[in-house]
């Protein structure tokens, strides 16, 4: 064997000498003098077994009785079961994950030979070679900066990894928008279909995501500024159209007019209560047919004007919204009368100034921390499931740190660690977003961490 390695290499030169063999290009990075291969390249060329634990962020590399473990953001690896030391942590960067090439050939046995930008490997006489092309060099072993006003970051903080982007949102080109599946509150689809164009995404608030029930979104929506939901519970993240990001315990509400005069309000909209108090908004995004209760009215509105008073079944106008109250309370709208509705924001510890410039607004949580302290319980918010209260899960959040960048990512951790680590992070603000199976990161055209299931609705991120 020893033997037939040393013919082997022979060969690798004289390959990598004559140039008798096409290497196939290669995009890799270059780092304190270790290059950097996606590892898949291990399996696909050479014939080893590889895998990747998307929630331990774990690579698996398996060749006969060798079986390799590392982990993104960790210098630390094992060679059956043998603690070995990285001089450079794996890493993700355009949801491409690298590793240390000569580092795990060499443990699977192979020999590694370079010449000028030719890397060759012989793993029992079967010999690859490729011609590099490094796309980052002295990158940073916790970032990669790939576009400006993006950068890409993989990172172990407080023993978790941590899969996140880091935008600029000084940047003028970074553009910021709310989706939801087909435009409507009553689907779902995947995060990289409702991306649409986007460079970054990120999965959005909770819905009704069991039991079949219509998935209707559970936290506020907001998109260029129509409110799509509302809810109390939990915090709310805003930006405004010159990129400024506000998050906050907010209370949001609907101021309604008639004929110019404030006349009505709701706290409910795209989502029926039995409140008779309540006027329900019903906007074009609520997709199917509004179901009145006895004694409940619509007042349809088109064009900005009362279009017809029913008491049927009705589905909303695309040019118009339904309002749903109590037939007595209905009495006050008459066919004809202009009606319009504007977002009140009533934010606890930030300025009503700035939210009154918010037109994307999301609202999730618990919160993580607000204003450079670490906030408090989340029953304190109204949430009571042990999966957010104490358990660890998969979580997706967002924050901001002191000079307007905003942070997206997604962790396995429980809320308390997770406020650790954003606070590592130095986040002035933090929220969590759903989390769960929904968490999800897109960039660059592929899933950083993929979502275990479709989701009703995304922040997404442009760069023009």
């Amino acid at each position: 064997m020893k033997l037939s390695k040393k013919i082997g290499l022979i060969l690798v030169s004289g390959i990598i000498l004559v140039h008798s063999l096409q290497a196939s290009n290669l995009k890799c990075l270059s780092q304190n003098n270790t290059t950097m291969v996606p590892f898949r390249v291990i399996g696909e060329d050479l014939g080893a077994k590889v895998s990747f634990e998307q929630a331990s962020q774990t690579i698996t590399l398996s060749y006969r009785d060798t079986n390799i473990e590392l982990k993104v953001g960790s210098k630390k690896a094992t060679v059956n079961g043998e603690e070995k030391n990285l001089q450079v942590a794996p890493q993700v960067v355009d949801g491409v994950t690298y590793v240390p090439i000569r580092f795990v050939a060499e443990a699977l046995g192979a020999e590694v030979n370079y010449k000028n930008s030719i890397l060759a490997i012989n793993l029992e006489g079967n010999e690859r070679e490729w011609k590099l092309e490094t796309i980052a060099t002295g990158i940073n072993t916790s970032s990669a900066t790939n576009e400006s006003g993006f950068i890409n970051t993989s990172k172990t903080l407080l023993g978790k990894n941590v899969t996140m982007l880091t935008i600029n949102m000084n940047d003028p080109k970074v553009k910021v928008k709310i989706a939801t599946a087909g435009n409507k509150v009553t689907r779902v689809a995947a995060i990289k279909d409702m991306a649409n164009g986007a460079k970054a995404s990120i999965n959005g608030t909770y819905f009704a995501a069991y039991n079949g029930d219509v998935p209707l979104p559970d936290g506020t929506l907001v998109s260029n500024g129509r409110v799509l939901h509302i809810t109390d519970i939990g915090a709310t993240i805003g930006f405004t159209s010159d990129n400024k990001v506000l998050i906050d315990f907010v209370t949001t509400r609907v101021q309604g007019y008639i004929n110019g005069e404030e006349a009505w309000t709701s706290y409910r909209v795209n989502r029926h209560t039995a409140d008779s108090s309540a006027t329900v908004i019903y906007t074009p995004e609520y997709e199917g047919n509004i179901t009145l209760p006895s004694g409940w009215a619509a007042v349809v509105c088109v064009d900005g004007k009362v279009a017809k008073m029913v008491t049927q079944t009705r589905t909303v106008p695309n040019n118009g919204f339904i309002l749903t109250m109590t037939e007595k309370r209905s009495q006050k709208f008459n066919v004809g009368d202009s009606v319009e509705y504007r977002v009140n924001y009533l934010p606890k510890n930030t300025s009503s100034k700035d939210w009154n410039n918010v037109i994307y607004a999301l609202s999730a949580g618990p919160s993580l921390m607000i204003d450079g302290k670490i906030t408090g319980n989340p029953s304190d918010e109204n949430f009571t499931e042990a999966k957010i209260l104490t358990q660890v899960a998969r979580r997706s959040f967002i924050g901001t740190t002191k000079d307007n960048q905003l942070i997206i990512g997604t962790v396995s951790a429980s809320i308390s660690e997770l406020k650790n680590i954003v606070k590592e992070m130095e986040l002035v603000s933090a929220m969590c977003l759903d989390g769960g199976a929904s968490s999800g990161l897109y960039y660059n055209g592929s899933y950083l961490y993929s979502p275990g299931r479709n989701v009703n609705n995304c922040i997404n991120f442009y760069y023009s």
